[in-house]
Order: structure tokens, then sequence, then C-alpha cells
């Protein structure tokens, strides 16, 4: 049985809405997803691949990466082309997005592997008719894990910080970095679910 053409569409279509800002970038996707059902088999492959890089090089949060390693519960062909798909829209994001911490940027680059691990595995399986398409994804896999090893490189570490008392992240982001504009990175880091008073003890950026 062939893959589920309609399930991998929609995962673009929820993908695109999720992460693509430009209006009529998001238009012409939107377009293009209706035309692709009625493609042939192999140009649907290319579409449906190009239209992952599209919206995977519209990534410009962590948590548009965390959306594309939410894959549709699947299985068989319908697997291995979303894990295609995936380790496509993972390795392009992950190394466009400025991960603000080092350990964050060393956890994004475990996924982009071993989600690539996964997508070629499953290119694999195709034998000599994927063996271009092994090749040119391999690639983009290395050169986005290299990436986001630059970018742990240089990404500030992690520190254990303890106030005594509850304090407005805004507060503690003029009082840790001079700069009251950086309380929403110091929640996210944190992890805290009320800004205005945020724990004792949390996670924060170096510097």
């Amino acid at each position: 049985m062939a893959a589920d053409r309609q399930i991998i569409l929609n995962w673009i279509s929820d993908l695109s809405a999720s992460i693509v800002v430009d209006e009529e970038d998001l238009a012409d996707i939107t377009t293009r997803v209706v035309i692709a059902a009625n493609l042939t088999a192999e140009a649907f492959a290319q579409e449906v691949l190009d239209l992952m890089r599209v919206i995977a090089e519209n990534a410009s949060e962590p948590g548009h990466f965390d959306q594309i390693s939410l894959m549709p519960v699947v299985s068989g062909k319908t697997l291995s082309a979303c894990s295609i798909l995936q380790a496509l829209g993972l390795a392009v994001a992950g190394g466009r997005i400025a991960w603000p911490s080092r350990p964050e940027a060393r956890r994004v680059r475990s996924r982009v592997a071993d989600a690539g691990d996964a997508g070629l595995a499953a290119v694999s399986s195709l034998g000599g008719d994927g063996a271009d398409l092994y090749a040119w994804l391999s690639s983009v896999i290395a050169v986005s894990v290299r990436l986001i090893s630059d970018i742990a490189a240089s990404a500030a570490p992690i520190v254990k910080i303890k106030t005594g008392i509850s304090l407005p992240s805004t507060v503690l982001a003029y009082q840790l970095y001079g700069d009251a504009k950086r309380a929403q990175g110091v929640v996210d880091i944190a992890g805290a679910a009320t800004p205005l008073v945020m724990p004792t003890t949390f996670d924060a950026l170096a510097s």
C-alpha cells in the first residue's frame, strides 16, 4: 500500500499554518498542497520535500522546531515518508534558529541526528531508486549537525540562580543582564509559568 497522501498533506498544511507568517508564502503553500494531491507519485514526493524545505526555512524560534518534531501517528509507507520529511525539516530548521543556550543546542543536535538516522533508514528501504535522495539528504543533515555544533560552541552555558525571594522576570532580567527586555528569555529558560512571580531557584543563561 502506498503512503497516505492526505495524512502527509494535512501534516504539511498544519505545519505551514503554525510556522509560516508571510501571507503570500502561506497562500502559495496552500495552493501547492491542493495541487499535490493529484500529482504522479514521483512528482508528489518531490513536491512534499520542497514544501517541507520551504516551511522549515521559515522556522525562527525553538517552538517551530518542536512542532516539526511532532509527527503524525502513522505506520508502514506513510511512516517512512513522514520520517524522511521530518529528517529534512528538522535539519533545515535546526541550523537556522539561534539556540539561546549550549544545552539546548546540544539537545537539538541530537534530535536532528536521530531524526536523520530514521529518515535515511527509510530512504535506504527504497533501494537503488533512493540513491540520489539518500546522498542529498545525508549531506543536508551533516551540514545541519555541523552548524548546530558551531552554535553550541558559542552559546552561553546554563547556570543555577538562587534569589531567596520571588521576583518578577523583568527585575531578574535587569539584575542578571542589565536589560529588562530579556525578561521573556529568562522565563523561557527557567520554564516558569508565572513571569510576575518567578521561582526562587531556576536555570538561566550565564550571559
